[in-house]
């Protein structure tokens, strides 16, 4: 009994959790749009959540593993979400205070989900859930509040504060019947930061991560905006929302066998090549077709970055550093990507359109693809993908 009610618990805080980021992230662009705003300027509001969370997280990262437990940091950050994203309507169309609205409420946004992770993967390690489950249900809720929200907002876009508030202060309630996990160095066992960067295929990882996530990091700024300028309707931008939602069921379903039958390597080498097919559909046949179909791709994209990266943090990483590594990845695939595909993508594609961006973009996956391939090959990186790092020594060296 207790079992099914951490499982419906967990599973309602994810599904909460993404329609949070559907409802917002996903539509905000088009607001400030609507509001006049230029896309440059709408390049720095997308993307200051990712400078935010560039210095922010390492250190929530940081107090959730020395906090008694990791939940209180997580209770802290729903419930100032909730109520600092009304600041932005608040603030009108005046830039800067636009900014610092954007930053304050990204400050505890960004926070929530590298905490959960860490929070959700440590109970799965005991047993408590399965993780690969309950962050299906984001996905679930991801879809279902894609379709609703770009119904709405064609309509009423001011609604999407009062949505993503009151999603995030029930993500807060959510949260207070989450089961405990410990911080584990809020005793006397303190480990550096800087021993994650010790992992050479870490490093590897991240890198191609970070490359490939800054041509998502465009995608999640530009492409709404683009999409409707092509005459491709809300509807049909909210519908390919959810189809990118429905398409990462069956990794995150079959997750666990795929990793470990073809690891990390390959999953990655494949997600590469979906990718540079993506971002060929934008650059030369943008129809509401082949729109929706560069959603149905969007299951090999950023979710196999997701997965893989938590669960080779989850396996590799101290347990000391696990919070802390969960928001690195975070750090790496949203906020570094959402930094540089954002605002210097804002400043391109002002420059040069969309077109010649999503061109662009199609040439770095396809570079950055074949690097990794060469570079994980020359140097025999994950070649075992069910080695594990003897946690007891505390060393982040990986054994592979």
């Amino acid at each position: 009994m207790i079992r099914n009610k951490n499982i419906v618990i967990l599973a309602v805080f994810y599904a909460f959790i993404y329609m949070s980021t559907g409802s917002f992230s996903s539509y905000i662009g088009v607001y400030f749009t609507e509001k006049g705003i230029g896309h440059t300027e709408i390049g720095v509001l997308t993307s200051i959540g990712a400078v935010v969370g560039l210095f922010a997280q390492p250190l929530w990262g940081l107090a959730g593993d020395r906090s008694k437990t990791k939940n209180r940091i997580l209770i802290l950050c729903t419930l100032l979400s909730g109520l600092t994203v009304w600041l932005v309507p608040w603030a009108g169309t005046m830039f800067f205070p636009l900014l610092f609205a954007m930053a304050l409420f990204s400050l505890f946004q960004i926070a929530i989900n590298p905490l959960s992770d860490a929070i959700t993967l440590e109970l799965s390690s005991k047993g408590v859930v399965r993780f690969s489950t309950i962050r299906t249900f984001g996905s679930v809720g991801y879809a279902v509040i894609s379709i609703a929200a770009g119904w709405l907002f064609a309509r009423h876009i001011d609604t999407i504060f009062m949505v993503t508030s009151f999603i995030m202060l029930a993500c807060f309630v959510l949260s207070l019947g989450i089961p405990q996990v410990a911080g584990h160095q809020s005793g006397k066992n303190k480990v550096k930061l800087s021993e994650i960067f010790k992992s050479k295929p870490l490093m590897v990882l991240y890198g191609y991560t970070l490359i490939l996530s800054t041509t998502m990091g465009f995608l999640w700024a530009f492409q709404a905006i683009y999409s409707k300028e092509q005459g491709i309707s809300m509807e049909v931008i909210g519908i390919g929302l959810a189809i990118g939602s429905f398409t990462q069921f069956p990794f995150m379903i079959f997750f666990q066998k795929v990793y470990d039958r073809f690891g990390i390597r390959n999953i990655l080498l494949f997600s590469g090549l979906i990718h540079i097919l993506r971002w060929c559909l934008y650059s030369f046949a943008l129809t509401p077709f082949t729109y929706l179909l560069s959603w149905v791709l969007h299951g090999g994209t950023y979710i196999m970055f997701y997965m893989c990266l938590a669960e080779y943090v989850n396996r590799h990483v101290v347990k000391e550093l696990k919070a802390t590594g969960q928001m690195l990845n975070s750090v790496i695939q949203l906020s570094v990507g959402k930094i540089i595909g954002g605002m210097l993508g804002g400043l391109y594609a002002a420059k040069f359109g969309f077109h010649n961006s999503f061109v662009l973009l199609a040439v770095i996956a396809t570079a950055s693809t074949v690097l990794f391939y060469a570079v994980s090959r020359y140097y025999t990186l994950f070649t075992n993908p069910k080695a594990k790092i003897a946690q007891s020594t505390g060393s982040t060296n990986i054994a592979e």
